[in-house]
């Protein structure tokens, strides 16, 4: 009797789809989307806003509405289309090689433009960071080499564990290295409930890059040490951000991974002392960890002393109140920019502190029936496109992300998640196959023991012809 994990969960032999074996990217254009992820996680909307650059608020210049990593996005395209001198028929061919992030980029395209008429530029500003930034970036890394993906990885990873490290001595030291304003106004201590920020927009962003970057490194298979001491301090991260949705969610796809490797290994008679004992030793670690963290420090308070069902867990259940106000012209076209806070009072929310906390909530009321269709068009097509992109921990990431991300408004307004998170997808592609593998592949080996065995045979040969 034998185990195995379904087919679609099974890591892939070579990355998918095929244009990823002919790198065409220009290197400038490459190097501008890697920089536009460094932005990302390095420039927020916090910092943005200490330097005098409205990014978050509504109403000003639409060209600060942008984040600056859009624009830095929008120009490594530009020069991969203008790198051979035609730039339309470029960009047609990289639709027609890449057609479901062609569908989403052309759906939202439509969305913008919806939107531009209903909400304004506020709404459509939203649209374009959330949604359309993420196309743009894929068009440019959809086919880079694996080499490319694997510095992509390390940079991301490297990245991610600097954010930890900063959330975690917030958390212990009790102030905000930027600090964190929700629109205009700016939270100040003394904080109720601390958590750490880093260089993100919000805690809960924080949260999700961070399990982002926890199976990105089970997917770079580095040394087992450095993957032990790297996932406990991303663990400590989680608790530190105060994300409970991702932090249960997160430890909960943990285990379910490690309990079927270690059915599979058990029923196919594969399971050795070694593995059994380190499975065990982890296990008993990652306890001690979190009891540590939890009674020992302030870093988990957040989620040790608010309850579940807290103010932030309430406005879940009542946001769904929302569409039931809305006549049948809202229902089927959107709602009005200036209705929205009306209604979202109606319900009991209070704007900007509490409001609709569900993204695909937040799409259907401002786009209407016709609009969320296309909106689900566009996304649906991008996540099959990812999803037939990246192995085993790929996969567990972008699923992960997802339902994590319907519980708040992360991309209902200007968030980097899914920018983020297409590039880290991209960057775990690069370590799709084993170690060992990309090291000595056996094709090549054989091919070199050929010839050495010819070469032993030729040699009495040649000896007798030259008697």
């Amino acid at each position: 009797m034998s185990i195995t994990a379904p087919r679609a969960l099974r890591p892939m032999r070579r990355p998918t789809p095929t244009p990823y074996a002919a790198p065409t990217a220009p290197r400038l254009s490459v190097a501008l989307a890697m920089l536009s992820l460094v932005m990302q996680l390095t420039i927020s909307a916090n910092l943005l806003m200490i330097l005098g650059i409205h990014y978050d608020i509504p109403g000003g210049n639409p060209i600060v509405k942008i984040n600056p990593a859009t624009y830095v996005a929008v120009l490594a395209l530009a020069v991969r289309l203008f790198d051979g001198g035609d730039p339309f028929g470029a960009l047609l061919r990289l639709f027609a090689a890449n057609r479901l992030i062609a569908t989403f980029v052309i759906a939202f395209i439509a969305c913008i433009a919806y939107s531009l008429i209903t909400i304004g530029v506020t709404g459509s500003a939203s649209l374009i960071d959330s949604y359309l930034s993420a196309g743009i970036l894929m068009l440019v890394l959809c086919d880079i080499s694996v080499a490319e993906r694997r510095l992509l990885g390390a940079i991301m990873l490297s990245l991610f564990m600097i954010n930890v490290t900063i959330a975690i001595i917030e958390s212990l030291t009790r102030h905000l290295l930027i600090g964190l304003y929700i629109g205009s106004y700016q939270y100040k201590a003394p904080f109720p409930v601390f958590r750490g920020v880093a260089l993100y927009d919000h805690p809960l962003t924080g949260a999700m890059m961070t399990s982002m970057g926890i199976f990105l490194l089970l997917q770079m298979r580095l040394r087992p040490i450095v993957t032990m001491v790297l996932l406990g301090w991303s663990l400590v991260g989680l608790f530190a951000f105060g994300g409970r949705a991702d932090l249960v969610a997160t430890v909960a796809a943990l285990l379910a991974i490690g309990g079927w490797s270690l059915a599979a290994d058990l029923f196919n008679r594969r399971l050795t002392m070694l593995k059994l004992f380190g499975i065990i030793g982890a296990l008993i670690l990652g306890f001690a960890l979190a009891w540590l963290v939890i009674t020992q420090t302030s870093i988990a308070d957040r989620i040790v002393k608010q309850d579940y069902v807290d103010t932030s867990a309430k406005v879940r259940e009542i946001q769904f109140l929302v569409p039931g106000l809305m006549n049948f012209r809202e229902l089927l076209l959107g709602i009005e920019v200036n209705r929205l806070p009306q209604l979202v009072s109606e319900v009991g929310l209070h704007p900007p502190f509490t409001g609709i906390e569900n993204y695909w909530l937040v799409a259907f009321v401002n786009l209407g029936l016709i609009g969320f269709s296309v909106y689900l068009l566009g996304f649906l097509s991008l996540l099959y496109d990812l999803w037939r992109r990246v192995p085993l921990f790929g996969r567990v990431m972008l699923v992960l992300i997802i339902v994590v991300a319907s519980t708040s408004n992360s991309l209902g307004a200007k968030s980097n998640i899914l920018f983020v998170l297409a590039g880290t997808l991209v960057a775990c592609s690069g370590f799709a196959e084993p170690r060992a593998a990309r090291i000595k592949p056996p094709a090549v080996v054989a091919r070199a023991a050929s010839r050495s065995q010819t070469s032993r045979a030729l040699v009495p040969l040649v000896s007798s012809l030259r008697k």
